[in-house]
């Protein structure tokens, strides 16, 4: 073989080689940029018949000049004031393991169409993991075809796999264009004009009789992990108190003021408010499991109060128990299978909740994937108590008593969806639904007086 041949061969080896890497690493962009979407069926959105109209802040019959609201009409153009029904739906995690987001997502369709609800809130990581914007874009198509409107509070996981991924500010800025949607993607500003920290924190107003505010309902922003916060507040904590990169973020100063200012602002007249976020407040740390064989700490008590305190059972053996803080209260048999998995710093909402107890009615949060708890202060009670309620996670995806070792079966414990009937006096009921007993929902909270 004379030189030229061997340089041609060697041209021709390197030619392929760069053919088969380039094409190499194209089919790993586009696994790791390209489209991901969920197994939609279509088939199964269908239109629901409303009577619900989206207000705009200001417009006419609107009581505020800076939110929306929705209002009811029945046929003859009078105002519906019967009960709003609003569904809570959480922690879903559709990300790229699709026979899982089948099965979530039909679940999640299939209890829209039963219920036919007014309103649709989601407390948070519900899009997750790489590759989200078509499953981002899927999400607001399915409420649009099904004609209900949402909002939406950020989870710590949207946006958490960049740059593979979508920021958060994209999650919020694609949401807020559906119509159906009710989450705002400006920047909020205090009365004295301090920037509120977060994205996609809204206020939506739900008017009854004469236009009157029959709840309140805020939105807000709990950040994740606080490390990763953009602001030097959190930064300047977590600093002070040595929190590592695996710490939560906590609600920032100017979003309970601006929270406040809300609350002020439209709960007039009896009206009353909720607020909406991912991440739980410390306070609702004060339910957990006490390990079988560990002693009852100081301070706390069993929370089922029978002679054998009621033991958490997996299989024939004992787990544990569950107990309470002192000073508070467990609704019914809810309980937390696993740690309150709040910031590690506290941010002083709760007791913000708390000084404007008789225009709050409560927290609405998920994040901890097998925790259904509902807690009060026993101060309170019978006198505005204000609610700390977990929703009902609703993901297949996440983690349940199954891969925690609570459960000796690994079936749809505690996976559902809350039901939250707000009624014309401000006051609520609210049902928790799990998917493998959807005709038997249970009641929890009735106008507003927690159910033993």
């Amino acid at each position: 073989m004379n030189g030229d041949s061997k340089k041609s061969t060697k041209t021709k080896i390197i030619v392929a080689v760069v053919v088969v890497v380039v094409a190499i690493l194209l089919l790993v962009a586009v696994k790791m940029f390209g489209p991901d979407p969920m197994p939609v069926d279509w088939s199964k959105v269908q239109f629901i018949p409303s009577n619900v109209v989206m207000l705009e802040a200001g417009a006419m019959n609107n009581p505020s000049q800076e939110n929306v609201a929705l209002i009811r009409y029945n046929s003859d153009g009078s105002i519906d004031d019967s009960d709003w029904k609003v569904l809570q739906f959480t922690d879903l995690h559709f990300t790229q393991a699709h026979d899982r987001n089948k099965i979530s997502l039909d679940l999640m369709i299939d209890a829209i169409r039963r219920e036919q609800p007014d309103f649709i809130v989601l407390t948070g990581d519900i899009i997750t993991r790489p590759l989200g914007r078509a499953r981002a874009v899927q999400l607001a198509e399915i409420f649009e075809k099904m004609n209900v409107y949402w909002c939406y509070c950020l989870g710590n996981h949207e946006g958490d796999s960049a740059p593979f991924t979508l920021t958060r500010e994209e999650n919020i800025r694609i949401w807020s264009k559906y119509p159906h949607c009710l989450v705002e993607n400006d920047v909020k500003k205090t009365e004295d004009g301090t920037e509120v920290w977060g994205l996609g924190n809204t206020v939506v107003n739900l008017l009854g009789a004469n236009y009157k505010v029959d709840q309140c309902m805020i939105f807000m922003d709990s950040g994740g992990k606080v490390r990763d916060a953009d602001d030097e507040e959190a930064l300047r904590i977590a600093e002070e108190m040595g929190a590592d990169d695996s710490d939560y973020d906590f609600l920032k100063s100017s979003q309970l003021k601006w929270y406040e200012e809300q609350v002020k602002a439209n709960c007039v007249d009896g009206a009353k408010s909720m607020l909406f976020i991912h991440i739980p407040l410390v306070e609702q740390g004060n339910v957990k499991i006490l390990k079988y064989g560990e002693p009852l700490p100081a301070g706390w008590y069993f929370a089922y109060d029978t002679d054998d305190h009621s033991p958490i059972m997996l299989g024939d053996e004992i787990y544990g128990y569950m107990i309470v803080k002192e000073g508070w209260s467990l609704v019914g048999d809810t309980g937390s299978y696993e740690k309150c998995y709040c910031s590690f710093y506290n941010s002083g909402m709760y007791d913000l909740m708390r000084s404007l107890h008789t225009k709050v009615n409560g927290l609405f949060c998920g994040h901890d994937h097998v925790s259904n708890s509902i807690v009060y202060e026993t101060a309170l009670e019978g006198n505005d108590p204000v609610y700390l309620c977990y929703g009902i996670c609703g993901g297949l995806q996440s983690y349940n008593l199954y891969s925690l070792g609570v459960s000796d079966t690994n079936d749809y414990s505690l996976r559902g969806y809350a039901v939250i009937n707000v009624k014309g006096d401000s006051s609520f009921d609210y049902y928790n639904v799990r998917y493998n007993d959807i005709n038997h929902p249970t009641a929890r909270i009735l106008s507003g007086v927690a159910c033993d």
